[in-house]
């Protein structure tokens, strides 16, 4: 597809746009705190915001019913918070040097300000959850905080793992990844007030784009370009994560090139052999075949908004499923 006619996250977000300054403002507000250095901290890492997709979810949630209620903001703000905490501990865990195209706190500062801020924000993102009142969001909110760390430890017990199985790498991803997208979305809606089924569908949605969104996400660390991606390329690998394009490859080489690639990656990959992994992986069909296993959970997501009229954010959400596979960031 040419890059010119893939839809831009800003186009995408316009039926909700008018609402993100209001999330940026509370996640502040949340965060607020005279402690000097849990504050400079905290503005620092929100000062490059990301794609803001999770906060843009719940208000998509939320678009689909007859409007959206205040504390829709503060679960949007309450939800990104939580998912800011995840990736700071992650860049701990993976020793990542960049975020964002930003050194990570763990880099600017050291690993016990990082695991300790990342706590706070954990901590904060629960407290202004039970602000709702909602039992539902709040009890989504709890089992999926941790189904999330769950997939953190699963990740980390599976580490350097080179007989890691497609079916348990979808495992580690929905858990990590698309559960939250879909609570997201679940949230949103249960605040909007639309019915069992539609929260349902929506719900399935984020499941399924988060499961499109996390394989790309995988594809990029090997294949995208480091200065628009904004993290380091291959830092999944080099922490021994196993991804589905490197699963895919393994099951397709014989045995004399896996020991290579296993030797190579124990080692430690530089620059060069990173590209030439990269090469391989292309050769052999692994990120086209990653891709289309995104594509395939996309097509599942594209059917549960099936029951819904046309809208404008149903109209985003379609282009949302576009932009995914298409985005080199």
């Amino acid at each position: 597809m040419d890059q010119k006619t893939i839809v831009s996250l800003e186009e995408i977000y316009k039926p909700i746009h008018s609402f993100l300054p209001a999330v940026e403002e509370r996640i502040l507000e949340i965060l607020a705190t005279p402690n000097e250095l849990s504050s400079e901290v905290v503005r620092y890492f929100f000062k490059s915001k990301g794609k803001f997709l999770r906060p843009a979810l719940v208000l998509f949630g939320a678009s689909f019913g007859s409007g959206i209620p205040h504390f829709v903001v503060t679960t949007a703000a309450a939800l990104e918070i939580f998912h800011s905490a995840t990736l700071i501990h992650d860049d701990i865990i993976d020793s990542a040097y960049l975020r964002r195209n930003l050194p990570t706190i763990n880099a600017k500062w050291n690993s016990q300000v990082a695991v300790l801020v990342g706590d706070y924000l954990h901590d904060k993102a629960i407290e202004a959850i039970f602000e709702t009142g909602n039992d539902q969001v709040i009890a989504a909110f709890l089992k999926t905080a941790g189904i999330v760390c769950d997939g953190e430890i699963l990740e980390l017990k599976e580490k350097n793992n080179f007989n890691l199985k497609e079916d348990a790498y979808f495992t580690i991803i929905e858990r990590k990844t698309a559960t939250l997208l879909a609570t997201c979305l679940e949230s949103g809606a249960i605040l909007g007030g639309l019915n069992v089924d539609q929260v349902l569908a929506l719900k399935r949605f984020g499941l399924y784009f988060g499961m499109a969104f996390q394989i790309m996400d995988d594809c990029l660390d090997f294949a995208g370009k480091e200065n628009e991606f904004g993290k380091t390329l291959g830092a999944d690998l080099q922490a021994g994560v196993l991804t589905l394009p490197l699963i895919r490859l393994i099951t397709l080489l014989d045995e004399a090139g896996k020991a290579e690639i296993f030797s190579k990656v124990k080692s430690g990959l530089n620059h060069s052999e990173l590209g030439d992994l990269v090469l391989l992986l292309r050769e052999h069909g692994a990120l086209d075949y990653s891709i289309e296993r995104a594509r395939e959970f996309n097509e599942r997501s594209a059917l549960e908004l099936s029951i819904f009229p046309d809208s404008p954010s149903k109209k985003s959400l379609y282009a949302l499923l576009q932009y995914v596979i298409e985005r080199n960031r």
